[in-house]
């Protein structure tokens, strides 16, 4: 009889005595949730609070990595199957101009950077200088795997320069300057700004044609993200939290442990972010502040006022089982709730603690009849899927903080939190002084997925609005804000692509939404009444055309499978470009390049371009189109799509 019920304990409880684990690593004792005053407010303590000692951020980090491998021991019992699905950095405006690009429709005119914010530059493989483009092919190669290959070999056969091409003559572009480093690139006036594998690289590109290096800094953590805003340049490092402090992610300046700050609850702090300002012309860091956060799953965001970066802590649903077989559960005698709080307030290990509540299940269990099993066994499950349903929004929250900028400074202004899990930077945008944060609640022990958009205010973050339980059974692929309104599309077998209006933060609503196959996992507007999605449909890249005219239903205008498996877009929204005077869009697509034109609110290929190497990249300089690739740059006239010229860029 012992082992039937060792093996019924096993399979009601896996997540019980692993809770009580999690639950004395906290250091929380016994944890009620508490309803929130809105739909997925968690009940948490916000705010930020510094270090007292280098020994008090070792025990923080030790306890949330603690925390984090016991939920992963109780993880196999329950099933997670809404996660954000992608970690990666992805205008708001259809025609909008970036990195030094000249206005729609001007003779000299010439494409930058596809940003989020206007005004606001993000580093890509091509920055444009002037009539100038510099290009650094492979530049987004991986921190890590950079500095691998650095370290293995510190010569290794890859293109590690830029190269600048002169475009005075559109047709015709020139090779005419190469620039000794390689990276992801940001401009400031007269100022390029290179991140490097291993530096942060500043030039002078005041004479393009002669770029002169002005300051470097070392590198030693990758860089989550980097902007250039007002003539400032932002940058958010990630160092492992389990390295002892001080730490040194930039320069030569060490960040104490009692300069680092962390949440005020207990969270898996596995990364501390540092973020800088830095002036892009001589290099000098204006400030810094730095916080703990979780990495595999923060994002970064910045408006003109301020910087936000979230971290995201999955409660563990064994410490929920806890709460449940403890506070209530039916059919569960006082006396073992009672023998399972004591054990819970016990001063002993997460294992000896485990250990103990075991046995008082066991025990408890074996004075059943094996009838009086089954239906306990029974009724605690039913119970507890219930339960959980009930309380699937406390298990997943996001925190927010946001740091203000300004004149150079940076300081922790806010700090906020919702549930569910931010795509990526796409989820979130600031308007009006509210931030919209889209959110994915994940599938948890029967309680099906579900995505909510919430509205906080941008000074204090305190919540305005929610709408929630949008695709249902599904997570969010894609998410785009026009104004007013905000775009969404989940999926799982299907696409619903959903229009919420915004325009009064205190009471979000869906409008109204579409369903069609495959899905989009990067929207662009590129008209007044369209939004363009690249994704994919039965493994073939897709692009569709979303007429929203009439917000409450919103149709599909077009869409057109691509013949190819892959674009860099669902990687980066780098690499799509608009061009609106033509009305075509580029798209990598694996080893080519596609450009699509979508007037009419009609999909039709224009042009299928095929280099000697996969292409990156494309700008536009007046009415030609550049394509970039590692090995050339290819350019065409885009009032005929015939090839007008090659430039070689080395093997």
């Amino acid at each position: 009889m012992a082992t039937n019920t060792k093996v019924v304990v096993s399979v009601l409880f896996v997540g019980l005595v692993v809770g009580a684990a999690v639950t004395a690593v906290l250091g929380q004792g016994q944890h009620s949730p508490v309803a929130a005053d809105q739909p997925g407010e968690p009940a948490v303590e916000d705010g930020l609070r510094s270090f007292e000692s280098a020994l008090e951020y070792r025990e923080y980090v030790q306890r949330g990595r603690d925390a984090y491998a016991v939920s992963r021991m109780s993880a196999s019992g329950g099933g997670d199957g809404a996660g954000n699905g992608q970690g990666a950095d992805q205008v708001d405006r259809a025609e909008q101009s970036t990195d030094g690009s000249a206005p729609t429709g001007s003779d000299d005119r010439i494409g930058g950077t596809n940003v989020q914010e206007q005004g606001i530059d993000e580093p890509d493989l091509v920055a444009t200088v002037g009539q100038h483009f510099v290009y650094a092919p492979g530049g987004d190669v991986p921190f890590r795997i950079q500095r691998e290959q650095i370290e293995h070999d510190p010569a290794p056969d890859i293109d590690r320069s830029a190269h600048v091409i002169d475009t005075a003559n559109p047709a015709s572009p020139e090779l005419v300057a190469e620039i000794d480093a390689s990276g992801k690139m940001v401009r400031s006036g007269d100022s390029l700004v290179v991140l490097a594998s291993n530096e942060v690289i500043g030039y002078d590109v005041s004479d393009p044609e002669n770029p002169t290096q002005t300051w470097s800094k070392e590198l030693n953590s990758p860089i989550s993200t980097a902007r250039m805003n007002d003539g400032q340049l932002y940058v958010v490092t990630r160092t492992s939290a389990h390295e002892s402090c001080p730490i040194r992610p930039m320069g030569t300046t060490d960040i104490a442990c009692t300069d680092i700050q962390r949440p005020a609850v207990q969270i898996n702090a596995d990364a501390t972010f540092t973020a800088y300002s830095i002036d892009p012309d001589q290099g000098d860091v204006t400030d810094s502040t730095s916080f703990v956060g979780t990495a595999r799953s923060t994002v970064v965001y910045m408006s003109a006022d301020s910087l936000y970066v979230t971290y995201t802590e999955h409660t563990d649903r064994a410490e929920l089982m806890t709460d449940y077989l403890i506070e209530d559960a039916e059919g569960v005698p006082a006396d073992v709730k009672e023998r399972l709080r004591e054990i819970d307030s016990y001063d002993i290990s997460a294992t000896s603690k485990q250990r103990e509540m075991q046995r008082a299940i066991e025990g408890w269990m074996e004075s059943l009849s094996e009838t009086e099993r089954r239906v306990t066994s029974e009724t605690i499950s039913m119970g507890l899927e219930d339960y959980v349903k009930e309380q699937q929004r406390t298990l997943t929250e996001t925190g927010i903080v946001r740091i203000g900028v300004g004149d150079g400074d940076l300081s922790v202004d806010a700090t906020g939190s919702v549930a569910g899990e931010p795509l990526n930077q796409f989820s979130m945008d600031e308007h009006e002084g509210t931030l919209r944060i889209a959110t994915t609640i994940p599938q948890v022990y029967g309680a099906e997925s579900e995505n909510d958009l919430y509205t906080l205010d941008a000074t204090t973050l305190d919540q305005l609005g929610a709408e929630t339980g949008m695709g249902v059974d599904e997570r969010i692929y894609s998410v785009r804000y026009v104004g007013d309104t905000a775009y969404m599309v989940t999926f799982r077998q299907i696409d619903p692509f959903h229009v919420v209006d915004l325009s009064d933060p205190r009471n979000p609503e869906e409008l109204g939404n579409v369903e069609l196959p495959g899905f989009s996992d990067y929207l662009h507007p590129v008209g007044p009444d369209t939004i363009m999605g690249i994704g994919q449909e039965d493994g073939q890249v897709k692009a569709v055309l979303f007429d929203v005219s009439d917000p409450a239903n919103p149709t599909v205008a077009d869409s057109k499978i691509i013949d190819a498996h892959w674009s860099a877009v669902s990687s980066t929204h780098h690499a799509f470009m608009q061009d609106p005077r033509h009305g075509v869009a580029f798209l990598p697509t694996g080893e080519q390049g596609v450009v699509l034109d979508y007037t009419n609110q009609t999909l039709s290929i224009e042009k299928k371009v095929t280099l000697d190497a996969p292409p990156e990249r494309a700008r536009y300089v007046g009415d030609y189109l550049y394509v970039f690739s590692p090995a050339e740059i290819q350019v065409l006239d885009e009032t005929t799509w015939e090839v007008e010229g090659t430039l070689s860029l080395g093997p």
